[in-house]
């Protein structure tokens, strides 16, 4: 199977554009990189029917395919998410002394992709590549919180909810509500249940499709997230994620019944 996949990055390789757009045809590539032409012709059909190559009917030569690109632009979206994150993190952490997280979602978790630490002597400190249940934290359930109501029913359907890694009891129920309140109030807070003792509170972050891309945190011991902190570090993280959101491109047009 390994010499399949690499006979397979080697035909892509081949096929990557210097200037133009490159086509070839089986033959061809098989020339090139000196392998049987049947195996290139089956590793081709197989590339070409997940998107990775795409043949052309009229001189049956391949391309590069849409697949290819996609990927391509993730990469992109997730660097230029970073990049054009972390003025807006700092400019949170300044005002709120706390530890900053900027979170973003791989198919059903949240994964905390940058951080500023606190300055302060007791503070939170996750690591970078820490990932989590979208159900669970405030980083994750700001970014479920705006997904489309069937992929949130998706996520949720089917969860062993005495299984989760959550350190407080969790139900579907409460996970519904809780959306529908992130909803309105623009944050997500929660409480001791990722990391005992800690409050997390989380923006979602829109891309130019408009779509939710990831979360900005603001996250510290509890004992010093008080109800007017709270209140004011919601606001804050709305503020600035809602400022990343708008340098993304995002023009506030979301369908929730999607």
């Amino acid at each position: 199977m390994s010499g399949v996949i690499s006979k397979a990055i080697h035909i892509l390789d081949l096929l990557v554009p210097h200037g133009s757009e490159k086509e070839m045809s089986a033959t061809e590539i098989s020339r090139e990189l000196d392998m049987p032409v049947q195996s290139a012709h089956r590793i081709l059909h197989s590339l070409s029917e997940h998107g990775f190559v795409a043949q052309d009917k009229k001189s049956k030569k391949y391309k590069l395919g849409l697949s290819i690109m996609k990927y391509g632009f993730l990469m992109w979206d997730s660097l230029m998410f970073r990049s054009l994150a972390r003025p807006f993190m700092v400019e949170l952490s300044q005002k709120t002394k706390e530890t900053i997280y900027l979170a973003t979602r791989e198919n059903q978790e949240g994964v905390y992709i940058d951080s500023i630490d606190s300055p302060q002597m007791l503070k939170i400190s996750e690591p970078i590549g820490l990932r989590l249940p979208l159900y669970i934290g405030a980083s994750n359930r700001a970014i479920l919180a705006h997904l489309p109501s069937t992929m949130q029913e998706a996520i949720l359907q089917g969860v062993d909810w005495t299984t989760i890694p959550s350190l407080i009891p969790l139900s579907k129920e409460m996970i519904q509500t809780a959306l529908e309140i992130i909803r309105s109030r623009g944050y997500a807070i929660t409480s001791g249940e990722a990391t005992d003792g800690t409050t997390g509170i989380g923006a979602p972050i829109f891309s130019y499709d408009n779509t939710v891309i990831g979360s900005l945190n603001v996250a510290g011991p509890a004992i010093r997230f008080t109800p007017s902190k709270i209140e004011s570090y919601g606001q804050q993280a709305k503020k600035y994620a809602d400022l990343i959101s708008k340098e993304l491109g995002f023009r506030n047009k979301i369908r929730w019944s999607e």
